[in-house]
């Protein structure tokens, strides 16, 4: 046993190790100056909670986010020299592709029929898929976690954000049903690890054992094609005045997680775009209602499918199609993707989605100001 989660521990250190690239050299002073006016603008995230559905505020919270939005623009710094910042996470994209999410509530109890799942319709939607890595340019080899972000157009409605007025709707999921991450403490902590860089990594992990034990195993997840993979949202939304997770799976029920034997440094990009090629792919979109004392604030704890099973509610349709062009990548690259992109009916829950609010709009208004990017909703689907 001790050996085992030796084995593991070192191994989480080392893919710990290589979530960030190096130190990059001196920024210059008018960029270092930049920095400096974006973190003192900063305003903490005050978010009334939802007591009803499990919310409750952790130990110093505002505090606590502040800390790690400016653990995250010192690594943003340290990483930065010039041309195109990169995300913070998810930096690389297998590609962003052009799909229609058909819902259908039929299976949904009538008191779930909320937001974008009140009625049956279809609505126009970009998918990136992408790895976990704050590389740009990690081998897809390497063990990560593999993200699925999906944004609805043409949905109506006042939204959450207050400067978020576009008619669309997004979903952020994970190929994990449970984040890695436990309490507020550990998410701070995993902050300045990524910040002090390499070793600051090595640190968390070895202090950290339960939150790299996670890591590992979901970097030990192996997949052949994103479009033909199961996806979590592994935290909690509201659906309605109720509580849910999501989930995405290939319409036929069996993922495709067999690594080709040849797989090359871009094979998922390389599988999807084959997939692709002549034929399309169907994915299905299922809601988890909440039952009894399921936990809201602490993520990393599995809601039992014996107990509430998933509910197919929408499906995914991918057309055939070509997504590879530099200026559809382009595109894909200057997309943002947020939880809080949202109706009210499906408000995020949870402490890790409460940090993602600020965490996810600082680094996409951060990064698009400094490529001098103009951030905007699609309202359709562009011609490339």
């Amino acid at each position: 046993m001790k050996k085992a989660v030796f084995i593991s521990l070192s191994a989480s250190i080392l893919l710990l190790s290589g979530c960030r690239t190096a130190p990059s050299p001196q920024i210059s002073l008018a960029t270092a100056a930049r920095f400096q006016q974006f973190s003192d603008g900063l305003q903490p995230t005050v978010l009334a909670l939802d007591t009803q559905l499990g919310e409750f505020a952790a130990p110093r919270e505002a505090e606590q986010t502040r800390i790690i939005e400016q653990h995250i623009l010192s690594a943003l710094k340290k990483d930065y020299v010039s041309g195109p910042m990169t995300r913070d996470v998810h930096a690389k994209h297998h590609g962003c592709v052009k799909a229609n999410f058909t819902v259908n509530n039929q299976g949904l109890p009538a008191e779930l029929r909320a937001g974008v799942f009140a009625n049956n319709a279809t609505y126009p939607t970009w998918v990136r898929f992408s790895n976990g890595s704050s590389s740009a340019n990690p081998s897809d080899t390497k063990g990560d976690i593999r993200g699925m972000a999906i944004k609805l157009m043409g949905v109506q409605g006042q939204k959450l954000l207050p400067n978020h007025t576009a008619p669309t709707q997004d979903f952020v999921m994970m190929n994990s049903r449970e984040f890695f991450i436990e309490d507020l403490q550990d998410y701070v902590a995993f902050s300045e690890g990524i910040a002090r860089g390499k070793w600051g990594l090595a640190k968390f992990a070895v202090t950290h054992p339960r939150v790299s034990y996670r890591l590992y195993q979901i970097f030990g997840q192996t997949m052949g094609n994103p479009a033909a993979s199961e996806f979590f949202s592994a935290t909690a939304y509201r659906l309605g005045d109720h509580a849910v997770k999501f989930k995405v799976r290939p319409c036929n029920g069996a993922p495709n997680t067999t690594v080709p034997a040849n797989a090359g440094p871009h094979y998922l990009r390389e599988a999807l775009s084959e997939s692709l090629r002549s034929d399309g792919q169907c994915m299905e979109f299922l809601v988890q209602p909440r039952k009894g004392d399921m936990p809201i604030e602490n993520a990393t704890v599995e809601w039992s499918e014996a107990i509430s099973p998933y509910l197919p509610v929408a499906r995914l349709e991918i057309p055939a199609q070509q997504f590879e062009s530099k200026a559809q990548m382009d595109f894909c690259e200057n997309l943002s993707f947020t939880p809080w992109h949202s109706l009210p009916e499906h408000r995020p829950l949870g402490v890790t989605n409460r940090v993602r609010k600020s965490v996810y709009e600082l680094i996409s208004a951060f990064r698009h100001e400094f490529n001098k990017v103009t951030r905007r909703e699609p309202t359709g689907f562009d011609i490339f």
